[in-house]
């Protein structure tokens, strides 16, 4: 009874930092939208939709097909962006209390050549796919949701970062007919490192220190076909699909607090990686599933028409559909505590990994007020690629948390058998926000080279929760991106 009532103790202590440690709990977690950006000159004044057109190199990345009806003897064509993003959560532990993540960085985020030979075109292209990174430093002081904390200090550091690059080809097979593909080589990384100091009324303190490192490398094939039945209209369609080729993953965690007495449970490990996982908390010895080295392994499908009425006026459409994921494996634990024995049954979905399929759409309109001189415009949709998060759902959440645990305990002597429920409040993909976007770009057109300025605006509100002690609280998306791009052609 004694050892019962401390680890209580300590797990009620623990659960005071956890309300802290946003913006994502312990569980850092990749984008929660699929368009995460747009690559090449055109296509992002036209809001993505180049399926049906996908006529320069960044053909390589929307429709590769497209690179069949280019003409140029060789082409190349750089990208840059600079992008301001700014995520609000409000009412995060009380009303009026807002916490907002940002973030800032111009970035190339696509490079490309092309080369024509006759009926065959080859090209080679890299497209920085998404790469935020986020730098904060936080601090509160007596906050409302617990009288026994006098101060919270957080350090916040996390880049996501995914790179593709590969080889294209197109081949046309008729002057109305075009097929390509491409082959991307995928680099996808995660680095996570986050500190936080929390002191009490009665001066004593924990601090809590982590670092969750992922790389995962993979393969990306995209296919395509793009048609012309008429002069002035053009079909495209591409299919692309992420396999997950290798991967290694390390998570290293470190719990001090300071009304513990020196000894072996007075620091808390957690150590972890893509062959397993294993933790020393006040003294238990637990057996952790291991880490996923992996990212989604999704596919996605695009379809789009373009139509051309005159020589100066274009107008597109694409609807982009990608597949959700899901992936299960045992993720039982098992910990001892001097002769106790404790086998943990815990839910199989490895919920980092889930992604709910979207289908957005995107139209654009392209016209030449001059023969050198055009302006672009478009609108997008930006769907969440996670579950309704409801005030509801937490509600009901909390209340079976804290009447029943969400588990179900057996004891046979020393030995204990728990079932755990997932709990929607420890979910990693704990964020909702259904977004909309709209294009203006500018370009100026020679017979040589070209250079565009395309200016994007994306924003978006539903609901996220943080916090798994709490309620869902509302949130709001926000993004500015200039796009800066030059080409060159021979």
């Amino acid at each position: 009874m004694q050892n019962k009532h401390m680890l209580n103790k300590i797990q009620i202590r623990n659960f005071l930092p956890i309300l802290f440690l946003f913006p994502s709990f312990l569980f850092p977690s990749e984008p929660y939208h699929n368009v995460q950006g747009f690559y090449g000159e055109r296509a992002a004044g036209l809001g993505g939709a180049f399926t049906a057109i996908a006529d320069d190199p960044s053909g390589a990345y929307y429709n590769p097909a497209g690179l069949g009806f280019t003409y140029n003897d060789g082409i190349s064509i750089s990208a840059s962006n600079f992008k301001d993003v700014k995520r609000s959560y409000i009412n995060i532990d009380t009303p009026g209390q807002v916490y907002n993540q940002t973030h800032q960085g111009f970035d190339p985020n696509f490079i490309g050549l092309l080369k024509n030979f006759d009926r065959w075109k080859f090209a080679f292209s890299i497209v920085n796919t998404y790469n935020y990174s986020y730098n904060r430093v936080d601090q509160v002081n007596y906050p409302l949701v617990s009288t026994s904390i006098n101060s919270t200090r957080n350090y916040t550091k996390e880049r996501y970062n995914q790179l593709l690059v590969g080889p294209s080809a197109a081949y046309l097979l008729t002057d109305k007919l075009s097929v390509g593909a491409t082959l991307y080589y995928l680099n996808d990384t995660k680095e996570v490192s986050r500190t936080q100091f929390q002191q009490f009324s009665d001066l004593s303190y924990v601090m809590r220190s982590y670092v969750d490192n992922r790389r995962t490398s993979g393969i990306m094939p995209v296919i395509g076909i793009q048609y012309q039945p008429i002069q002035k209209v053009s079909l495209g369609f591409s299919y692309r699909r992420i396999f997950v080729m290798g991967g290694n993953r390390l998570y290293n965690e470190v719990y001090a607090d300071s009304t513990r007495r020196p000894g072996s449970s007075a620091i808390d490990f957690i150590e972890g990686t893509g062959n397993g996982a294993s933790s020393i908390e006040a003294g238990v010895l637990t057996q952790k599933p291991k880490l996923t080295t992996s990212i989604p392994q999704t596919s996605e499908m695009r379809f789009g028409v373009a139509f051309f009425p005159t020589s100066r006026f274009l107008a597109s459409f694409d609807m982009i559909h990608t597949s959700g994921y899901k992936s299960n494996r045992n993720q039982d634990e098992i910990s001892t505590f001097g002769r106790r024995i404790t086998y943990t049954i815990n839910d199989t979905e490895i919920r980092e990994l889930t992604r709910v399929s979207t289908t957005n759409f995107a139209a654009g309109m392209e016209y030449y007020l001059a023969d050198t001189f055009s302006v672009l415009a478009g609108i997008y949709t930006n769907e969440p690629n996670t579950k309704p998060i409801s005030w509801t759902e937490s509600a009901v959440d909390l209340y079976l948390q804290n009447a029943y645990g969400n588990q179900v305990q057996v004891n046979s002597g020393d030995n204990s058998l728990i079932y755990k429920v997932a709990r929607s409040g420890t979910n990693p993909r704990n964020e909702y926000s259904r977004n909309k976007g709209l294009s203006l770009g500018f370009s100026w057109v020679t017979s040589k080279s070209s250079v565009s300025v395309t200016y994007i605006r994306e924003v978006g509100n539903g609901n996220s929760r943080i916090d798994p002690n709490s309620l869902s609280q509302t949130f709001e998306y926000s993004a500015h991106s200039v796009y800066i791009m030059v080409s060159s052609r021979n």
